[in-house]
């Protein structure tokens, strides 16, 4: 049986929205963070750094929303929600996904943690709002959704080829980007997350 461990709105959802998208039955646990759920012995035994998601399977478990999503699509080829492994598309397509994990995530969180991160309990020891860092990632966010909205003018996913498993992590980016209320102002990229809230699959892993 393959089990989620999750915690809403998270990077968890990236995890869930490809269950979701391959349609595999899997069995969600909600990781409470703001009660520490993610401090207990289990949940470190799952993900040493205790925080979501966390993906088992009978097989193995694993963590890092990225690889989870990267390993499941794997797993089901026939779902075509990524290029031929050694095509020039595939190459594009690592370089997304990628990007939504080393340039995407930490600027949406930097900005986070220093403007409205709401619990002290999941701050580090003695870190407050600092508002110089809230406006560096700011800043970083701009330049990397102005090149997004570059790459995605005139096309409706990040590949050619359609949907893929781009689209859910840089979707999932676009996601948190609408929750902190940075992506006003990018009209190409509130359009591409405005396509992607249509699907099915999207509705259900977010619960809209």
């Amino acid at each position: 049986m393959t089990e989620l461990h999750e915690f809403p709105p998270t990077r968890s959802q990236r995890a869930k929205w490809v269950l979701e998208e391959l349609g595999i039955d899997y069995k969600s646990h909600i990781v409470n963070l703001s009660a520490g759920e993610q401090n207990s012995e289990a949940y470190r035994a799952l993900h040493p750094l205790g925080v979501v998601p966390a993906l088992t399977t009978d097989s193995y478990s694993m963590f890092e929303s990225v690889a989870i999503v990267l390993q499941l699509i794997d797993e089901h080829p026939e779902k075509n929600l990524a290029p031929a492994v050694g095509s020039p598309a595939r190459a594009r397509y690592y370089q997304w996904c990628v990007f939504a994990g080393t340039e995407m995530d930490p600027a949406l969180m930097t900005y986070f943690d220093n403007a409205l991160r709401p619990l002290e309990a999941m701050r580090p020891p003695g870190r407050q709002h600092d508002t110089d860092f809230a406006a560096i990632g700011r800043g970083e966010f701009e330049v990397r959704a102005a090149a997004l909205s570059k790459e995605l003018e005139g096309r409706d996913h990040m590949l050619e080829s359609g949907f893929s498993g781009a689209d859910i992590l840089i979707g999932h980016s676009c996601f948190m980007a609408s929750y902190m209320k940075l992506i006003a102002g990018h009209p190409v990229l509130e359009a591409y997350y405005e396509r992607l809230q249509q699907r099915p699959a999207f509705q259900r892993a977010y619960n809209i």
